[in-house]
């Protein structure tokens, strides 16, 4: 069973979501299965890893049927299903129940089908309490809006008099709203994945200079706040200048209270490619416009995805804060962050990035030690360690330990398959350029100048193409 669907699923529960889907698949009112109960019960038994022997399943069969009979696997198989069927229909009530506006509306409309209107009426009246209390106005607000105002209608419309009202109008202003921020959003996605995707994609948005004149012409859309805000993204998408980054992060700060956290994220991301952009584009600044937009996420916790910190993020913040030299700030970054890394990546991410953090500050020695006793099972960061350590050797003159590791890092990326080519080829360049310049440096006396030498160690480079780390060697070689 440790394969299976309902196993995989299963581990991505937390002990409360565990303890409640237990209880679910107990209950009367969905499961009356016994053997669904029992194989839950066995199943939870081993969490959260659930790797033990015991639940394969010809050991789990005689545990729900008796000893005596026959192990059938297809029995077993669509109880397994079953089980799985309970599980699914658990997580989408955690959906639903995550959604208490929605399921007011929800009783609202059971309650005027019903022509209970007084209790309807009531249900509705508490509705727009809870939504006139929301700040959000994105367009997961207006679906709930334009819903309210529909059943308002119909509430309405069962009255034997009733005075002329506006509530057609509202609940079509609210359409209008949501369809322009959803057009608009995703708008957004298909223009920046056109520009981000390693095979070029086409996305092309539909009637999309209309809908930006419609923004401008129509009051209710030119004087929405997340209209506006998602004008300016395309704006940066489109134009890439530094007047259109300004006007979004501007945007970003006065409106943020209008966007859910997720939402939010994903506005401060298309802020975020723009500074990679130019970083990649070798303007220098970006890397300081990208550690002021990482220190305001972190501040807003909007990084943090189920209260915890991916090793990647944590990794492109501590490269931000020692590419403006904030040496200071990116160590009380580390610590204060590696708790929140998940636990399987906390270990290799902390003492590989407190290791790059030494190296920036020439602390050789302790950047070596940072990364002592830690076995990276993640190749990108066993490869960042091995290239470190490379250039450390190089710094302090160990040829022989350098050249030693020189050889062992070659066989590495020659046995590895992950890699693409183009990296592998570019950094077994780098191995050799390395070795070429330590032997330069080796030499007991050098016949030709400065100049000369300078001018072999160019050609060599030139030949050696692609080449990983091209600055540094720049850099050390005096070039």
């Amino acid at each position: 069973m440790h394969h299976t669907k309902l196993i995989v699923t299963l581990r991505t529960l937390n002990p409360r979501e565990r303890n409640r889907w237990r209880s679910w698949v107990h209950s009367d009112f969905v499961n009356k299965n016994e053997h669904l109960r029992r194989l839950c019960d066995l199943v939870l038994a081993h969490a959260p890893g659930f790797d033990n022997p015991l639940l394969e399943k010809k050991k789990v069969f005689p545990v729900l049927f008796g000893a005596s009979r026959a192990y059938d696997e297809l029995t077993l198989n669509n109880l397994i299903s079953d089980l799985l069927e309970l599980l699914h229909g658990f997580l989408a009530y955690l959906q639903y129940e995550a959604r208490p506006r929605q399921q007011i509306l929800d009783l609202a409309d059971q309650l005027l089908r019903r022509d209970l209107g007084k209790s309807a009426a009531a249900a509705l009246e508490k509705a727009r309490r809870q939504l006139d209390q929301v700040a959000e106005r994105n367009a997961g607000w207006l679906e709930t809006e334009q819903r309210w105002w529909e059943l308002h209608e119909n509430l309405h419309a069962r009255q034997s008099r009733h005075a002329p009202d506006d509530f057609l109008l509202r609940q079509a202003d609210a359409a209008d709203l949501r369809l322009v921020l959803e057009k608009l959003r995703l708008a957004c996605i298909m223009i920046s994945r056109n520009s981000l995707a390693v095979a070029q994609a086409d996305f092309q948005p539909r009637q999309l200079d209309h809908l930006r004149r419609w923004c401008t012409e129509e009051p209710l859309l030119s004087e929405h706040p997340a209209v506006q805000t998602y004008l300016a993204v395309l704006d940066l998408l489109e134009q890439g200048t530094e007047q259109s980054y300004t006007q979004l992060t501007g945007m970003l700060e006065r409106h943020q209270g209008i966007f859910p956290d997720e939402e939010l994220a994903a506005l401060y991301q298309y802020a975020l490619n723009y500074c990679i952009r130019k970083i990649n584009d070798g303007q220098p600044d970006g890397h300081r416009q990208a550690l002021n937009l990482y220190q305001t996420l972190l501040d807003k916790a909007l990084l943090l995805r189920d209260g915890q910190l991916s090793q990647w993020t944590y990794k492109n913040i501590t490269t931000a804060g020692l590419r403006c030299r904030e040496f200071e700030w990116t160590a009380v970054f580390l610590q204060r962050y590696k708790a929140l890394l998940p636990p399987a990546d906390r270990d290799n991410a902390f003492a590989y990035n407190l290791a790059v953090l030494h190296f920036e500050q020439e602390q050789y020695t302790d950047a070596l030690r940072a990364l002592q006793g830690v076995e990276f099972t993640d190749f990108t960061y066993h490869l960042g360690a091995k290239i470190m350590q490379l250039k450390i050797y190089y710094l302090l003159g160990e040829s022989e330990a350098l050249m030693a590791l020189i050889d062992a890092t070659g066989k590495l990326l020659r046995r590895n398959r992950s890699l693409s080519a183009y990296g592998k080829s570019a950094n077994l360049n780098f191995l050799s350029m390395l070795r070429y310049l330590m032997r330069k440096q080796m030499q007991p006396q050098r016949r030709q100048a400065p100049a000369g030498n300078q001018q072999d160690i160019r050609l060599k480079m030139q030949n050696l193409q692609p080449l990983a780390n091209k600055e540094w060697l720049m850099v050390v070689a005096g070039l």
